[in-house]
């Protein structure tokens, strides 16, 4: 997987300045995490061609503002629920990056009361997420990564939303946040729950970047802790 990068002026007042776009796309014509501009691209090229998602970011100071899916994980039948999400940068040593989903619906509500419209796919601030209200116990997913290493620390969603692509979107985002950042590529070390295991084994991109199991790791979920429930393994009706 690799990253499409533009600049433009940015369509929302609010946002100011410029802002920079890159598109995850899962071809092999590039390295993985290769970060090409949109003028390097060969005559003819289709830019739309293997894009997973699309990313947008303040060109000033590359705060994260917008995800959307694109392509196969925009098709009807897969799509997941429309979610917005919070990221989070705690800067004491070692920095630790963090990034957390919440039901657009449930959002949209607290914002909605504040007078404020919050669109789906919208990436909000910390303090923004204090403003609505949000806490921990109201996210449906997260990830969080060392910002100086690309170590993934941890990959969680709730119960009720998996294999709903939700966990999908958390990587692509975090992954095209620190490309553009140009912070360290992904990459998950041989510690994971059972859980984690399963879900390596059917990854599509990136499966290079995980090293071997060495331990497994308790459940972050008490219902997990019996095993892996075979409605954590197969798509959703």
């Amino acid at each position: 997987m690799w990253w499409l990068r533009s600049e433009r002026a940015a369509a929302d007042p609010v946002a100011g300045g410029r802002t920079v776009v890159v598109h995850a796309v899962a071809t092999d014509e590039r390295p993985d995490r290769a970060v090409v501009d949109v003028g390097d691209l060969p005559p003819g090229r289709a830019a739309s061609a293997g894009r997973l998602a699309r990313l947008e970011m303040r060109a000033d100071t590359l705060q994260l503002l917008r995800v959307e899916a694109l392509g196969e994980a925009a098709l009807p039948e897969r799509r997941g629920p429309g979610l917005v999400l919070v990221e989070r940068v705690l800067r004491d040593a070692p920095v630790r990056a963090e990034l957390m989903a919440f039901l657009h619906d449930d959002v949209a509500r607290r914002a909605e009361a504040l007078g404020v419209v919050v669109r789906e796919g919208t990436v909000l601030t910390a303090a923004d997420a204090a403003r609505l209200g949000l806490v921990s116990t109201d996210q449906v997913g997260a990830v969080g990564w060392r910002a100086g290493t690309g170590q993934v620390l941890e990959i969680y969603v709730d119960p009720a939303h998996r294999r709903r692509r939700v966990a999908t979107l958390l990587l692509i985002a975090a992954e095209g946040a620190a490309a553009a950042r140009g912070w360290p590529r992904l990459w998950g070390g041989g510690v994971r729950t059972a859980l984690g295991e399963a879900m390596l084994a059917r990854l599509r991109w990136g499966v290079g970047r995980l090293q071997p199991l060495t331990a497994v790791a308790p459940p972050m979920t008490p219902a997990d802790a019996a095993g892996v429930p075979r409605r954590t393994l197969v798509p959703s009706d």
